[in-house]
C-alpha cells in the first residue's frame, strides 16, 4: 500500500490513476481524503475523485471510494464542504453502479466512513487516524475486499 503524506490532493490523484492505468483487472481502494478541499472547492475535488474512479471502466478493475473523514480540528466551511464532496461522490457512484449492473459490467463502491470514524479515532492532531481509527478503517476495507473478491468470483448475486 503506498501511503500518501503531505501530498497535495493532484499528486494523490496522479498516483492513484498510474496505480489503475497499470492494473487489468483486480480491486481499488481509494481513500479520499480533504488535504486541498477548502483551496479546491468541491466541484474539483469531486471531478478529480471521480476521474479516477472512471478510468477503471476501461479495465476489470473494482473500484471502492471512501467516503472524505471528518477531522475534528476542522472549521464550518471545511465541515461543508466535506459532507457535501461525500454526497455527490455517493450520488455519482450510485449511479455509476446502476449503470454497471444494467450492462453487467464491473462496479464501483462507495463506502461510507462517518458513522465508523468517531473522535477517539483520531490522533492529537485531528486530521489523521490513530491505530484504533486505522484499524477499524481496515476492517471496512476487509469485509468490501471479502465481497468484492465473492461477487467477482461469481458466488454472489
Amino acid at each position: 500500500m503506498y501511503k500518501f503524506e503531505r501530498k497535495t490532493s493532484k499528486k494523490i490523484c496522479d498516483h492513484a490513476e498510474k496505480v489503475i492505468d497499470d492494473m487489468n483487472e483486480g480491486m481499488v481502494i481509494v481513500q479520499a481524503g480533504g488535504n486541498g478541499l477548502l483551496e479546491n472547492g468541491r466541484e474539483v475535488t469531486v471531478n478529480a475523485i471521480m476521474k479516477v474512479v472512471e478510468r477503471k471502466r476501461k479495465k476489470n478493475v473494482r473500484v471502492a471510494v471512501t467516503s472524505l473523514l471528518r477531522r475534528l480540528a476542522c472549521n464550518e466551511e471545511y465541515e461543508r464542504l466535506r459532507k457535501e464532496v461525500n454526497r455527490d461522490l455517493h450520488e455519482k457512484i450510485l449511479a455509476m453502479k446502476a449503470e454497471s449492473i444494467r450492462k453487467r459490467e464491473v462496479g464501483s463502491s462507495f463506502l461510507d466512513m462517518n458513522d465508523l470514524i468517531q473522535a477517539a479515532c483520531f490522533l492529537e492532531d485531528g486530521a489523521h487516524l490513530s491505530q484504533e481509527g486505522e484499524t477499524k478503517l481496515f476492517q471496512r476495507f476487509i469485509r468490501w475486499i471479502r465481497a468484492t473478491h465473492l461477487l467477482m468470483e461469481g458466488r454472489m448475486d
